[in-house]
C-alpha cells in the first residue's frame, strides 16, 4: 500500500473517529430551532414591510421630494417581494435550509431597498447609511444561524454597498466612500461577534429548557410507573393478606373446630394485625392517587354534625382501649350540610381522631367540635396530649414524617395521615390549620370549602388506573388445581395464585363442587365446554384478565347465563363498572370473608335457580295454554264432524237399500253389472269416510286398558287392506306373542291406518311392508316400516294435524293419522313417525304391556 492510500485510510479513520465521539444534535433541539427561526422571520418580515416604506418615504420626501415617486416605487416593489416571502415561508417547509428565509429577507431583500433608495438619494455619497446598521442589528438578535450563514448574509450589506458605488462610478479612492465602507464592514464584525453571543444563549437556553421538559416527562413517567407500581404491589400484598384474613377468621368463628384460650388470644392477633396491615396499604395506595391527582369527588349533600357523631361512636371502642373520652360539641344553628364526597370526610375525620388519640395521655379527652364562620363550616379536632414543637408544626403534614423521634416513642404510624387529610382537604377546596403548644395539646381545624375544587374548575378526575401485568415479587409456586367437593353445585374458581386458588377450593369445597383452574384461557375452554353452574375469577391475570375471561363466558350460548363474581384488589368506581359491562354479576374486594364469599355465591345461585323455574313456569304455562287452545279446536271440530257423519249415514242407508232392490230388478239386463258395481264402490268409499269422520268425533273408549293380543289384530287389519293391496306388494309380520293394555277396537283401527297409509306409499311391483312388534321393558313398540316415497322433512310436522293429506283430491281425507294420535293417546301410548324421501317411513305406536 502506498503512502497516499496510507494517508487517506488514516484520515477516513480520524474522520469516522470524530463522528463516533461528537455529540450527537438532539432532534428536539433541531425542531425547536426551526420553529424559531420560521416565527422570527414572519416577525422581522412584517417588521420590514412597515419599516422600509416609512423610511424611504420619510426620508425621501424631506431630503429628495423630485426622487419620491421613484422611493414609492421601490419601497412598493421591496413590500411585494417580501410578501412573497412571507407566502412561501407559509406553504412550503424549510426544514433542510431553515436559515434560508431569513437570510433572503435580510441579506437580500432589506438590501435590496437600501441599495435601491442610495442609488436614488445620492449614491456612495449619500449619508443615510441608517437602515444598513438596523439589518446588522436584526442580523445580531434574531437570527441563529450556523455562523457561515450569517458571515455570508452580513457580507452582502457592504457587497450591496460596494455595488451602488461601481454602478455610480464613484471614484473608490474617495474619503466618504471609504468611509462608509469602512462602517459597514466593521457593522458586519461587530453582529457576526453579536450573533454569536446572542446564539449561543438562545442555544442554551433553548437546551436547558428542552432537558426541563424531558425531566418533566420522565418524572411524570416515574409518576405514572409508580402508580402501576403501587397498583400491582396492592394486588400482591392483598391475595397474601386475604390468605391470612379468611382463614383467621374462619379460625375465629370456630369453623374448624373450638379453640383453646391461647390459641384464640394467638388467633385474635393476627387478625388484628394483618387487619392494621390493610389499613397501611390502603392508605399507601390513597396516598398515590392523591398525589396522581386520579381520585374522583361524588359530590352529595353531607350532614357534618352527622358524621361527626358516626365517627364517633365507630372511634368509640379504640379511645376506650386507651382509657381515653370522645366527646362531641356541636354549634347552635345546625344542622351543616356540606356539599362534598362523604367517604373523604369519613377518612379525614378517622385520621385525625386516631392521630389525637395516640397522642393524647391516659385519662385524656379528644373533643371533635363543628361550628360555621364567613368561610363556611369549619370542625375541629382537640387533644390533651404531647403538642407540637414550634419547629416542627409546618412538618407533620409532609409524607413519612413523624415529629416524635425520642427512643421511647409509644405511638406507632407511617407518618402519612396527616399527608393523607391536607391533601383531601385540600382536594375539596379547604384548608387545614393546626394550632398546638408542647405538653398542652393541639387542634386540628379543617375549614370545609361549600363547593369542592373539582366542581368549581375542572371535570371530576376519574380512576384511570389499567389492569396491567403484574409484578411477581417472587417466583410463583407451582400447585397443580385439584377439584374439591363431593356434592352441591359446580363452582369453577380461576385464580392465578396457587395458594389462594388452593384456600379457595378447600373452603368452597365444603358447599360445592370445586372446579379449579390457574390458567384462564384453558380455564374459558372447559367451562364453556362443560359449564357450572358458577364462575368465581380473579380479575388481574396474566394473559386473559377476568374482565375479558367474563366478556367470553358471556358471548359463549352454553354459559350466557351463568353467574360470574369477579375478585380483585382494585377499590374505583371504573374497575367496578368495567367488570359489570363485560358481564359480571357481582365483584367481590379482597381481602374478602370467606362466609360473605359464600353469601354471595349462594344468593346467585339462587336467583339462577329461580330464574330457571320461571322460565320453566313459562314455557309450561304456554305449552298448557296451546294444549288447552288445541284442544278446544279438535272438541269443536269432533262435535261437528261427528253431525255430518250423522247426517250422511241416513241417505247412505236409504242409498244402500235402493242399490240392492236396483241390482235385483236389473239383474237380467245386459251391461248393468260393471255400473253397479260401480255405484257399489263409491257407496262404499262413502261409508268408509262417513266411519272415520264418526270415530274421529268419538270422544270416549269402551276399556282403554284390556289385554289384547297383537297376533289376533294385525292379522285382521292385514286381512282387511288385502282387497286394495296391489299383488307386487309384501307385507311381511313379525309379532311373536306379545300383548298391550289398549281398546281393542280403536287398536284394530290404528293398525288399519298406518298399514293402509304404508300399502298406498310403496311401489305396486316392489313395495315391501314390514309389521314387527318389540318389549322393551313394561313397552311395546309396534313399528310400520315400507320402502316407499317417504315424507318430505317440512311435512313430518304437519302430518298429524286434521285434514292435512299429499294424497291427490278424492283419493284422501287427511284424517288417517291425525285419529291414529287421538286414539293412541286414548290408550295412554305415544305415536312417532321417522321418514326420508326416497327412503321410506316408519311409523312406531308404543303402548303399554300386557304381560305380567
Amino acid at each position: 500500500m502506498g503512502w497516499g492510500k496510507r494517508a487517506h485510510a488514516l484520515s477516513s479513520a480520524v474522520a469516522a473517529a470524530r463522528v463516533a465521539v461528537a455529540p450527537r444534535p438532539d432532534p428536539r433541539v433541531a425542531a425547536e430551532l426551526i420553529r424559531t427561526l420560521a416565527s422570527r422571520t414572519i416577525v422581522s418580515g412584517w417588521m420590514a414591510a412597515v419599516i422600509i416604506p416609512f423610511t424611504i418615504i420619510a426620508y425621501d420626501a424631506a431630503y429628495y421630494p423630485h426622487k419620491l415617486p421613484q422611493g414609492i416605487v421601490a419601497a412598493a416593489v421591496s413590500d411585494a417581494l417580501i410578501l412573497l416571502l412571507l407566502f412561501a415561508l407559509q406553504r412550503y417547509s424549510f426544514d433542510r435550509y431553515p436559515w434560508l428565509p431569513f437570510a433572503i429577507l435580510a441579506g437580500v431583500l432589506c438590501n435590496f431597498a437600501e441599495a435601491a433608495n442610495l442609488w436614488l438619494t445620492g449614491g456612495p455619497q449619500s449619508d443615510f447609511l441608517f437602515p444598513y446598521y438596523l439589518i446588522s442589528f436584526g442580523i445580531a438578535i434574531l437570527f441563529p444561524a450556523p455562523l457561515p450563514w450569517v458571515i455570508g448574509t452580513t457580507a452582502l450589506l457592504p457587497i450591496g454597498y460596494l455595488v451602488v458605488a461601481l454602478a455610480a462610478q464613484e471614484p473608490l479612492g474617495s474619503k466618504h466612500f471609504a468611509s462608509n465602507l469602512m462602517l459597514l464592514v466593521d457593522s458586519a464584525v461587530i453582529a457576526c461577534i453579536a450573533n454569536r453571543l446572542v446564539t449561543n444563549l438562545l442555544m442554551r437556553e433553548m437546551r436547558l429548557r428542552i432537558d426541563l421538559e424531558k425531566a418533566n416527562e420522565r418524572l411524570r413517567e416515574l409518576d405514572r410507573l409508580k402508580s402501576e407500581f403501587f397498583a400491582n404491589v396492592s394486588h400482591e400484598l392483598r391475595t397474601p393478606l386475604t390468605l391470612i384474613l379468611a382463614p383467621a377468621a374462619s379460625l375465629s368463628r370456630e369453623s374448624h373446630g373450638g379453640l383453646e384460650p391461647g390459641q384464640r388470644a394467638f388467633v385474635d392477633t393476627i387478625h388484628r394485625n394483618a387487619t392494621r396491615l390493610l389499613q397501611l396499604i390502603n392508605d399507601l395506595l390513597l396516598l398515590a392517587k392523591l398525589e396522581s391527582g386520579e381520585p374522583r369527588i361524588d359530590p352529595v349533600p353531607v350532614d357534618v354534625g352527622a358524621a361527626v357523631a358516626r365517627v364517633t361512636q365507630e372511634a368509640e371502642a379504640y379511645a376506650q382501649s386507651l382509657d381515653l373520652k370522645l366527646a362531641v360539641e356541636l354549634e347552635a344553628g345546625g344542622p351543616y350540610i356540606w356539599s362534598g364526597d362523604e367517604r373523604h370526610l369519613d377518612r379525614i375525620l378517622l385520621n385525625l381522631v386516631s392521630n389525637a388519640c395516640k397522642f393524647s395521655r391516659h385519662g385524656g379527652t379528644v373533643t371533635l367540635a363543628v361550628g360555621s364562620d364567613r368561610e363556611g363550616i369549619w370542625l375541629s379536632v382537640t387533644d390533651e396530649g404531647i403538642g407540637i414543637a414550634p419547629q416542627d408544626v409546618d412538618r407533620i403534614f409532609d409524607r413519612f414524617v413523624q415529629v416524635e423521634a425520642s427512643a421511647n416513642r409509644r405511638a406507632q404510624g407511617t407518618g402519612i395521615g396527616l399527608s393523607i387529610v391536607k391533601q383531601l382537604v385540600m382536594l375539596h377546596g379547604g384548608r387545614i390549620t393546626v394550632q398546638s403548644e408542647p405538653d398542652r395539646g393541639s387542634t386540628f381545624v379543617v375549614h370545609l370549602s361549600a363547593v369542592p375544587r373539582i366542581a368549581a374548575g375542572a371535570p371530576a378526575t376519574q380512576s384511570s388506573a389499567p389492569e396491567v401485568s403484574r409484578v411477581k415479587l417472587e417466583p410463583a409456586v407451582s400447585i397443580a388445581p385439584v377439584p374439591t367437593g363431593v356434592s352441591g353445585n359446580r363452582v369453577a374458581v380461576v385464580e392465578d395464585n396457587p395458594e389462594l386458588l388452593a384456600y379457595l377450593s378447600q373452603e368452597l369445597g365444603r358447599w360445592y363442587r370445586v372446579i379449579p383452574f390457574q390458567e384462564s384461557t384453558k380455564a374459558v375452554d372447559a367451562i364453556v365446554a362443560d359449564p357450572p353452574e358458577l364462575i368465581v375469577s380473579d380479575i388481574m391475570m396474566p394473559g386473559l384478565d377476568g374482565i375479558a375471561l367474563a366478556r367470553k363466558i358471556r358471548a359463549a350460548p352454553p354459559t350466557a347465563e351463568v353467574p360470574v363474581l369477579l375478585l380483585s384488589a382494585r377499590e374505583e368506581v371504573e374497575a367496578k363498572l368495567a367488570g359489570f359491562e363485560a358481564g359480571a354479576d357481582d365483584y367481590v374486594h379482597k381481602p374478602f370473608d370467606i362466609q360473605e364469599l359464600h353469601a354471595r355465591i349462594e344468593l346467585h345461585l339462587r336467583l339462577r335457580a329461580q330464574q330457571r323455574q320461571l322460565r320453566e313456569a313459562l314455557e309450561q304455562l304456554k305449552k298448557a295454554e296451546s294444549t288447552l287452545v288445541q284442544s278446544e279446536k279438535m272438541v269443536a271440530l269432533g262435535r261437528m264432524i261427528a253431525g255430518v257423519a250423522h247426517e250422511l249415514n241416513n241417505p247412505i242407508h236409504f242409498l244402500r237399500g235402493n242399490l240392492t232392490l236396483l241390482r235385483r230388478r236389473t239383474g237380467q239386463l245386459d251391461g248393468a253389472g260393471p255400473l253397479l258395481a260401480d255405484i257399489d264402490e263409491s257407496v262404499e268409499r262413502i261409508t268408509a269416510v262417513t266411519r272415520q269422520l264418526l270415530l274421529f268425533g268419538r270422544k270416549q273408549n269402551d276399556d282403554p286398558s284390556a289385554i289384547v293380543k297383537l297376533a289376533e289384530v294385525i292379522p285382521l287389519a292385514v286381512k282387511m287392506v288385502a282387497p286394495n293391496t296391489p299383488k307386487g306388494v309384501r307385507i311381511l309380520q313379525e309379532v311373536d306373542g306379545e300383548v298391550v293394555r289398549a281398546n281393542a277396537q280403536d287398536l284394530f283401527q290404528v293398525i288399519l291406518n298406518i298399514v293402509h297409509n304404508a300399502v298406498q306409499a310403496v311401489d305396486p311391483e316392489t313395495g315391501e311392508v314390514r309389521i314387527a312388534a318389540t318389549r322393551t321393558g313394561d313397552k311395546v313398540e309396534i313399528s310400520v316400516a315400507d320402502n316407499g316415497c317417504g315424507i318430505p322433512k317440512e311435512n313430518l310436522s304437519k302430518i298429524f294435524e286434521p285434514f292435512f293429506t299429499t294424497k291427490p283430491p278424492g283419493t284422501g281425507t287427511g284424517l288417517g293419522l291425525s285419529i291414529v294420535q287421538e286414539l293412541v293417546a286414548a290408550q295412554h301410548g305415544t305415536v312417532r313417525v321417522e321418514s326420508e324421501p326416497g327412503r321410506g317411513t316408519t311409523v312406531a305406536v308404543s303402548l303399554q304391556s300386557g304381560a305380567m
